[in-house]
Order: C-alpha cells, then structure tokens, then sequence
C-alpha cells in the first residue's frame, strides 16, 4: 500500500501548514527510490541543462571566498553535489524533510545531510554564502516564509539560487502545460507506484503556486536582490538567483 493512500490530497493541501507538510512528507518517502529516474524521464533530460545554468549562474554571484552551502529540499542530492563540484572550497549541506530521500543521498567528501525544516534552519544569522533550492520551494506550507527564513541565514553577499516550476501567466500555455504535467504524472504514478496523485500532485502544486514575476517580488519582499533570471517552459520554469545585501 501506498504511503499516501489514506491521505486526501486536496484536504492535506489546502489544510493548515501541518496538514500540508505532512502529506507533502509522506509523498516525497513515498517515491524517494525512483526519483532520480522520474526527474530525468519527465523532463526528457531538460533538467540537466537547468542545473547546469543554476549553478554556471552561482559561480558569476556568489562571494569568492564562498565557504558554506545549504541545499534545502536536497532530495537525493544531485544540486548538492553540483555545488560541492563548482565550489570546492565549500562544506554543503543538503537539508530535506523527508528522511527517505536523505538515506539515499549520494555521498560526496565535502557534504553532510541531515532531515530538516527549512523555515526552521539551525544555521546562525549571516553565517551562510550560498543556498541552493532545487524544486522546493513550492512544496513547502508557506514559500515566503522561507524565503525570509534564507534571507536570515545568508551573510550579506550571500546568494540564493532557485530552480523551481512557475505558474505560466499565458492562461491558453499554462492550462495545456498543467494539462500535459497532469496526465503524465498520473501515468507515470500508475506504472512506477500504482498511485497516480503521487505524480499528478505536480501539476496540482503548480497551479497553486506564483507566477515567476511574482517569485522574484517574494525574493525583493524578503531582502533578496535579484542578480540572474532564466526561465524555460514558456513561463513555466524559472531559473533565479538573488543576493542578500
């Protein structure tokens, strides 16, 4: 049986942040074994490429002397070992929720993980260089409210980077793209798990979040300056990073 079989979806994510948490938690346990793979195949290899330009952007923006790196919602760590190769002098630490995803972590000399709310960071004020978030920020119960919560651990110079799926401003694209994402991830959760709405809840969680133009004002509400915006997906994917100070 599935992990989420008794938990509604639209209850737990229209429910409070505890309700949401909890059902997002539960999903990511759920398909931490194939994760990788799914990434891959349901971006048809595209998500490689996003990387790629997140961290090239990072290496332009973030300080010389870059000692620290977090990587919230680290999953199985492929952003945090990006990071750890581009920022050699760096000690990373990938940060996820879901400790199924962090017991598959892939290893990596410089990077510890730990399971981890990120709007609850152990990090001190300004004692962090750079933060990475790799399709977090719309899983967690209140995207602000860590985006405010980045913004205090980062050192002023410090910089944020963001890869994340955008709600499409264009209704006729963002309802073909919502359509599409909908529908193979229902099919993809049928074959891999026996359980569309883990997949499907891509799309859902799409359509409940902000459009690009709206993430980058959230970045400048919380004291974030934006230094690199990319998008893919006809505005359906955003590739941001932002300094602090």
């Amino acid at each position: 049986m599935s992990l989420i079989d008794n938990l509604d979806q639209q209850t737990h994510l229209d429910g409070d942040a505890q309700l949401h948490q909890r059902y997002v938690t539960a999903m990511f346990e759920e398909i931490a074994p194939r994760y990788d793979s799914f990434t891959r195949w349901f971006s048809y290899g595209m998500d490689a490429g996003w990387k790629r330009e997140l961290v090239a952007a990072v290496l332009r923006h973030a300080p010389a002397d870059a000692r620290s790196v977090r990587d919230l919602a680290c999953g199985t760590g492929d952003l945090a070992c990006a990071m750890a190769e581009a920022i050699p002098a760096a000690a990373v630490e990938g940060v996820d929720v879901a400790a199924g995803m962090i017991a598959r972590a892939r290893t990596h000399a410089r990077i510890s993980y730990r399971v981890g709310d990120a709007t609850r960071l152990a990090d001190a004020d300004g004692s962090v260089d750079v933060v990475s978030i790799g399709y977090g920020l719309r899983n967690f119960p209140d995207h602000r409210a860590a985006l405010a919560e980045v913004a205090r651990v980062l050192r002023p110079g410090g910089v944020v980077a963001i890869l994340e799926f955008t709600r499409p401003r264009w209704l006729v694209w963002r309802w073909l793209l919502l359509a599409y994402l909908w529908t193979a991830g229902m099919l993809y959760g049928w074959l891999w798990h026996r359980h569309g709405p883990v997949y499907g809840y891509i799309a859902h969680s799409i359509a409940r979040f902000v459009t690009r133009r709206q993430l980058v004002a959230d970045c400048a509400a919380a004291g974030l300056t934006m230094v690199h915006e990319g998008h893919a997906l006809g505005g359906g994917m955003c590739i941001l990073v932002a300094r602090k100070g």
